[in-house]
């Protein structure tokens, strides 16, 4: 090839990579989220844990029960 038709080239080229459209994120916020959460998760930061309020809590960790199910 001769240097102009590798110039001519190279411009195409750099004119496509310019006048390139933006087609938005790759991945959506939720997606991105689920993506962090295990380095998160190794900080101490947990995103996707239930949430229950306390009292609800308190009465299934207690064992103290007197029902039975056998």
């Amino acid at each position: 090839m001769k240097a102009h038709q590798l110039a001519q080239k190279r411009h195409a080229k750099k004119l496509r990579r310019k006048n390139k459209k933006y087609t938005g994120p790759k991945y959506s916020k939720l997606e991105q989220m689920v993506l962090w959460a295990p380095l998160l998760e190794r900080v101490g930061i947990e995103m996707f844990a239930e949430q229950m309020p306390e009292g609800v809590m308190r009465n299934v960790e207690s064992k103290e029960s007197s029902t039975s199910f056998v």
